[in-house]
């Protein structure tokens, strides 16, 4: 009987150990829905403005605001671990992903909700 329940015991860790495995590898962007929090039209307008050269407008900047600093940060993180921009200086695009973000911020700011009749 011992060893029968050593073995429950032993299943029982394996089962919390694999858990704890596939817990590491969930993909933030996926868990957190950030894919689809922003419209297409405004995907490519932020992104052409950090990865190439373009401005944010105030509509999409209320839609990357939307999105959260969390996803801002890690979209732009996975698209720099992309080969196709291996070759883009880390370092100019963090900036630029930082300069888009606090512009936007102001943006939203000013964009303040229509008061309420009531």
């Amino acid at each position: 009987m011992a060893s029968f329940n050593s073995y429950v015991v032993f299943g029982v860790l394996v089962i919390m150990a694999s858990g704890a495995v596939m817990a590491r590898d969930v993909d933030p962007i996926k868990a957190n829905n950030c894919e689809t929090k922003m419209t297409l039209h405004c995907v490519n307008e932020v992104f052409t403005s950090i990865f190439k050269t373009g401005i944010v407008t105030d509509n999409c900047c209320i839609e990357l605001i939307g999105l959260g600093k969390f996803c801002h940060d890690a979209l732009i993180k996975k698209t720099l671990e992309n080969p196709l921009f291996k070759n883009n200086d880390t370092s100019v695009i963090l900036s630029r992903g930082a300069q888009v973000w606090n512009k936007c911020t102001l943006v939203s700011k000013d964009v303040s909700p229509s008061p309420s009749p009531y």
